[in-house]
């Protein structure tokens, strides 16, 4: 194949994909996200970087994540998330070296991550599909197996998006995968 055939295929296979990408995004429900009082949230704590940074960067990695899952809703709808509490997984404990102190989240069977959400799911008329206030989502005892090892060392946020995909799943059956 001459360089100019490579060329040709490469910027037919970037249009497909960007088509793609398109595509998904056109036939996607319109998604928001809002947090309750951070503050007062169970578990949202910083572990050795600045809490401001933590809690911007974890609330975008949520929002992202639960816009992600509603792109598999119908187009005309919409879904509002509202965030009331977090406890994430692990507890924060300190660790002591020989010159300082820092801290590290610990993630055991006993400190299972916990949300509270409220959500609102409406069609293209704005006539309310379901909606419900403080919704529970909690695994006691997350499985330890070898794939939610070596995700949740990928992802600090492992278990609590299996949380909200498990709810989804649940709560949205007819979304298309």
């Amino acid at each position: 194949m001459c360089e100019m055939e490579v060329r040709m295929k490469t910027s037919v296979l970037n249009l497909a994909i960007v088509a793609t990408l398109f595509a998904g995004a056109a036939n996607a429900a319109e998604v928001s996200v809002k947090w309750g009082e951070v503050k007062s949230f169970t578990d949202f704590e910083a572990v050795n970087e600045l809490k401001s940074r933590f809690e911007e960067r974890t609330k975008a990695n949520f929002t992202e994540y639960v816009e992600a899952l509603g792109q598999k809703l119908p187009e005309q709808n919409k879904l509002q998330v509202t965030f009331n509490d977090v406890d994430l997984a692990g507890r924060v404990e300190p660790t002591f070296g020989a010159t300082s102190s820092a801290f590290q989240r610990i993630l055991d069977d006993i400190s299972y991550p916990h949300l509270v959400i409220s959500y609102k799911y409406t069609d293209a008329q704005g006539s309310v599909l379901s909606e419900a206030e403080n919704v529970e989502l909690k695994s006691l005892a997350p499985p330890r197996n070898i794939r939610n090892v070596m995700g949740s060392s990928r992802d600090a946020l492992y278990f609590e998006k299996e949380l909200l995909q498990d709810w989804f799943r649940e709560t949205f059956p007819d979304a298309a995968d």
